[in-house]
């Protein structure tokens, strides 16, 4: 995704503890009295949305995304969500959770497990706003799940299939993990989506302030004073 970024200027993230908190943005959205995503309310702005997020993936070096609104909008997220939920709470929780162990412990994602959850995002994106495919099916999610989760090396966890994955996301389990990400970004205030907020609770919306959260850490750093954001589908503590 950073090919093209040459000539820009990324953050240090090196002594960055991001921890990844996926959320259900419609339950954000009727936290706070809208009812319907903002971009559908008002066209001119949705119309801007699209524009600007081709501008900004092609900055990206990721050419292709249409400036246009998907086939299937807005997208319904809750499963995409909830596999991206199980993933963030690690490939050790995943596994018990196959084994129906529900007592396992989120882990601190490493570096290989991370790009695992980097990808299988970024192929949900691809598949709804490039594909123009329905997120919110079964089958899709299985397959991308398949692909890019389910053959990948994290060490000695073999990761279940799709549709097991697909089945997981819908156990008591993940809903209710799903459920107290989602509501932990209601109470601390949240209103969109992607949101940054850091240790000392300074929160930053939009994916065009991920460098200022960056920045903030930094300058806590230097003043030797704990720091760290979070990042994620949604919103995140």
């Amino acid at each position: 995704v950073l090919q093209g970024l040459g000539s820009c200027q990324l953050p240090d993230l090196s002594g960055v503890h991001i921890v990844y908190r996926p959320v259900f943005l419609g339950a954000v959205f009727k936290a706070i009295g809208q009812q319907a995503m903002p971009n559908v309310q008002v066209p001119a702005k949705g119309k801007y949305l699209f524009h600007d997020v081709e501008r900004t993936l092609n900055l990206l070096g990721c050419p292709g995304f249409p400036n246009k609104q998907p086939k299937h909008w807005p997208p319904n997220t809750a499963l995409a969500g909830r596999m991206a939920w199980m993933l963030s709470q690690g490939p050790g929780y995943v596994c018990a959770l196959d084994c129906a162990d529900t007592s396992q412990s989120p882990a601190r994602l490493q570096p290989a497990a991370l790009k695992v959850l980097a990808e299988f995002v970024w192929r949900v994106y691809e598949a709804e706003f490039i594909a123009s495919e329905d997120i919110g099916s079964p089958e899709v999610m299985a397959r991308i799940w398949d692909v890019y989760v389910a053959r990948s090396q994290l060490g000695d966890h073999a990761m279940p299939g799709g549709e097991r994955a697909v089945e997981l996301a819908g156990s008591e389990a993940v809903k209710s993990g799903f459920k107290g990400s989602t509501q932990a970004a209601i109470d601390c205030k949240l209103f969109g989506a992607p949101s940054f907020t850091t240790e000392d609770g300074d929160m930053y919306w939009g994916n065009d302030h991920l460098l200022d959260a960056c920045v903030h850490h930094r300058i806590r750093s230097l003043l030797n004073q704990p720091a760290g954001y979070c990042s994620g589908f949604g919103a995140n503590i």
